[in-house]
């Protein structure tokens, strides 16, 4: 398994998940969350390093620097949210010997799926926000894991945009002429 850069208390402290879910049912979770997106974020060579360098008794995670800011400010509450969304998504179900089962609770009754889906947004949500938040964060520090060349297989994400529009320049208006409206420039618009 997976070295996981959370403690077992780290998400239901941190999140609506309830402190009497059986640990083994969301450490697969901290698992995915780490390799499915954190990994692809960071790029092999950094995650690498943060994930051998943690250390869960050590005061400080066993880091330092721009680490210890990386790890405790970012990546720490990305996995979180993260992990609590693939908890979310299949808490509800049991896979055992006997088969796929629903759970239903004793004092209470199941929810609607939009409600867990509610539930799934607000943690992704999160997610996103300590994922960006690094994104710019490894953008602005150089951290030399992150902006060195790689050859591994999982390079680092190194997207500059977080929005999903854009407009493209044109060769219409030159940049320097004097009379160049700078916003034209940037949102050119052909009325």
């Amino acid at each position: 398994m997976e070295k996981l850069l959370l403690t077992d208390n780290d998400i239901v402290n941190n999140t609506p998940l309830g402190g009497n879910i059986d640990v083994d049912r969301y450490r697969v979770c901290i698992q995915d969350a780490q390799l499915s997106r954190i990994e692809e974020i960071l790029g092999e060579l950094l995650y690498v390093k943060m994930r051998d360098d943690y250390d869960d008794t050590d005061q400080d995670f066993g880091f330092t620097g721009l680490y210890l800011t990386l790890y405790k400010e970012y990546l720490r509450p990305a996995i979180i949210h993260q992990a609590a969304v693939e908890y979310l998504l299949c808490a509800a179900y049991q896979i055992t010997n006997g088969g796929i089962s629903k759970h239903t609770p004793v004092n209470g009754s199941p929810v609607e799926k939009n409600e867990v889906d509610f539930l799934v947004q607000n943690q992704r949500a999160k997610a996103d926000m300590y994922i960006q938040r690094m994104e710019r964060f490894l953008r602005k520090n150089n951290i030399v894991e992150f902006t060195s060349s790689q050859n591994d297989i999982i390079p680092p994400n190194r997207s500059t945009s977080t929005s999903g529009w854009y407009f493209k320049r044109t060769n219409k208006y030159e940049r320097g002429s004097n009379n160049e409206n700078v916003w034209e420039l940037d949102y050119p618009c052909d009325l």
